[in-house]
């Protein structure tokens, strides 16, 4: 997401470069242009300070600072999922240069609020159909590792992990569950995403497998994994 947005920066006149800056740790998640040495560290540095502000003010809407340094001049926006860096050419003028970085967002935000309006019983469908694939996936580790003896014991499991979070009790709600597996009945909670489905979903295949390790050791629980994954058609 941040490397398309940066890459589309970097055709506004007067950048020269732009550095993309884990808000985490620092590091440099992307690059495009030339990158001043120093801009990684001024990223980082303006970047936290922006998100202390906004907190400590209960600031909104702190998107953006610039400075000027030695005929230098960088401009700092904060993004989700980490901070830009830009810096611009010395005859370059920062309203310009950030009017136009504004004009991008703007234009980003309002064809992602179109792509809603538009089809959102479609990316709902795309939940619904990766979830629908999920639990066949859970069904299938089951079938595999009760080896057609009792499964409530591994379903047990799912139905512990899928309550752990709030997420995973908003998908569960949308199952059933009887002595033989589960079933999705097509119906999705409100805010419920696709990666949130592949993040609890990944908890309880997880869990199913140290399960299996425990039970049949990693080599024979491996076998069973590779069993499963043929059956779904998935490329090692």
């Amino acid at each position: 997401m941040l490397e398309s947005l940066i890459r589309t920066i970097m055709g506004v006149e007067g950048i020269t470069g732009c550095i993309v800056v884990n808000p985490q740790d620092g590091s440099v998640l992307h690059q495009e242009g030339n990158i001043n040495p120093s801009l990684e560290d001024i990223t980082a540095f303006f970047g936290s300070g922006f998100d202390v502000v906004a907190s400590s003010l209960a600031v909104k809407g702190l998107r953006y600072s610039y400075l000027e340094k030695n005929s230098q001049k960088f401009i700092i926006l904060v993004q989700e999922g980490g901070y830009i860096g830009c810096e611009i050419a010395p005859s370059a003028s920062f309203e310009s240069v950030i009017g136009k970085i504004v004009g991008i967002e703007e234009a980003k935000e309002e064809k992602k609020a179109e792509e809603k309006t538009v089809a959102p019983e479609e990316e709902k469908t795309q939940e619904v159909r990766f979830l629908t694939s999920k639990v066949r996936q859970i069904n299938l580790l089951i079938d595999e590792f009760s080896e057609g003896g009792d499964r409530v014991p591994w379903l047990t499991i799912v139905r512990e992990k899928f309550s752990e979070n709030d997420m995973g009790k908003k998908i569960i709600a949308g199952l059933s569950f009887d002595n033989n597996g589960l079933s999705f009945n097509g119906i999705l909670e409100p805010g419920v995403r696709e990666e949130d489905v592949s993040s609890v979903s990944k908890l309880v295949t997880d869990s199913l497998c140290r399960k299996a390790v425990g039970k049949f050791g990693a080599i024979e629980a491996k076998k069973k994994v590779h069993n499963v994954i043929e059956k779904l058609g998935i490329s090692r």
